[in-house]
């Protein structure tokens, strides 16, 4: 019988892929995957520290594992991540229980340490041909040179290392022999990536994936709007593999905010880029977040930052309460039931927008890459039913099998909430 291991995730992409990678490790071992934590033999919680309700969880989720753990010596709790690198022993110190506590900056031994705590290791041959998604991630740098004053992740993830240029064409062209169509890159400030051998930048990394011809769509997030030039813009003109969905964070409409924040741009500069990418193509969906109530945001920021909202647009927007991370570091400057209602306000104003912009896709042609069954999303970035029923039988029958027929175009007959339904467009 296989021993099951369960991964616990929060926070971010990066976090989810890393989880990904780990999964798979342990699958390669003759590990099964299980959801249900009482049945695993290892848990790993992977986690976040960008929020101290993200911490909050992680400790209410260790207390809950105390009884799991003393129920059998050979069950293994590891405690990973950003949270785990912010916390370190003070987590074993407080949880005696948890068997390791590995930080994001020890990612390069975590192999290794795994290693160390299992026995009767069974490796399953080929085993990445037989498990791969239409979709992925791929992270391609880690840590940030930027220092946003909201932001812990430089402390916790530590300087930006971009992986070497030719590995991550290597990886990506052996997961679109199995099926990869679409890939997503992964990065704190995604199109700052150099890289560390050749100096290549992220636009050619873009153009270098895009020849790999069963690669049909490639997303990226989060790029920061201090890393667009003219050589990406020439690019995603010339480029149709390149996603017509960018999610670029503003985080305030008012300059001020954004010179506290130390964000690196005007508002402005941030409007140019979303107006190029427009002026590039029409269609192109453009999401984004925002921080409402940040320290020292008086009405008028709050304001900026509506007007902001309204005239760009956005496909759709994470609309964050700012809280303060640390005592004493940027408190809130504004009373917690006058920030409630700066959320709710914009909140409203970003659910009518988004409303809109899905109501006016009916009629839209789209590229589209089917996931599974009958649901896929286009290249806009928008998630999408087939209606077809003959597109769905096929879809059973021949997912596994021929993964070029989940690529096509499709015409947005409705939709519904936050969902297109759309045909098959010959």
């Amino acid at each position: 019988m296989n021993r099951k291991i369960s991964i616990i995730t929060y926070g971010c992409q990066m976090n989810e892929d890393d989880s990904n990678l780990i999964m798979t490790f342990f699958k390669k071992m003759g590990f099964e995957s299980t959801e249900a934590t009482k049945e695993a033999d290892i848990i790993i919680i992977n986690t976040c520290t960008v929020r101290q309700h993200a911490e909050d969880k992680l400790i209410s989720m260790i207390g809950t594992l105390n009884n799991w753990k003393t129920k059998g010596s050979e069950k293994k709790l590891y405690v990973i991540g950003c949270a785990a690198q912010r916390l370190g022993n003070s987590l074993k110190k407080k949880f005696p229980y948890i068997d390791r506590v590995i930080g994001v900056k020890n990612y390069s031994k975590i192999k290794d340490l795994f290693y160390k705590d299992i026995s009767d290791i069974k490796f399953i041959e080929n085993y990445d041909n037989m498990e791969q998604r239409v979709w992925d991630y791929y992270t391609i740098t880690r840590g940030c040179n930027l220092r946003c004053s909201y932001c812990i992740v430089p402390e916790v993830r530590g300087k930006e290392k971009s992986v070497e240029f030719h590995k991550i064409i290597d990886d990506i062209r052996k997961k679109a022999k199995n099926g990869l169509r679409e890939i997503i890159l992964l990065g704190q400030t995604v199109n700052s990536y150099k890289d560390p051998v050749k100096n290549y930048d992220f636009t050619d990394l873009i153009k270098a994936i895009s020849e790999i011809e069963e690669i049909k769509i490639i997303r990226f997030m989060s790029p920061h709007p201090s890393f667009f030039n003219k050589k990406f813009f020439d690019e995603y003109r010339r480029n149709l593999k390149i996603s017509r969905w960018l999610h670029i964070p503003l985080q305030s409409g008012s300059d001020k905010m954004l010179k506290k924040m130390r964000r690196g741009y005007d508002l402005k500069r941030f409007e140019e880029i979303i107006d190029e990418l427009r002026k590039i193509d029409k269609k192109t969906s453009i999401t984004s977040d925002v921080i409402v109530g940040y320290s020292g945001e008086d009405e008028d920021d709050f304001n900026m930052t509506l007007d902001a909202v309204r005239r760009l647009r956005f496909s759709m927007v994470y609309c964050f309460k700012y809280s303060p991370r640390f005592k004493g570091i940027d408190p809130l400057t504004i009373s917690y039931l006058e920030l409630k209602k700066r959320h709710a306000l914009i909140l409203k104003e970003i659910k009518e927008i988004a409303k809109d912009i899905i109501k006016k896709k009916v009629g839209d042609l789209d590229d589209f890459l089917l996931y599974e069954k009958n649901y896929g999303r286009t290249n806009t970035g928008f998630n999408c039913c087939i209606i077809n029923s003959e597109v769905q039988d096929n879809a059973k029958r021949n997912f596994k099998k021929d993964y070029d027929k989940n690529f096509f175009k499709v015409k947005i007959e409705k939709t519904e909430k936050n969902m297109l339904y759309g045909r098959v467009y010959e």
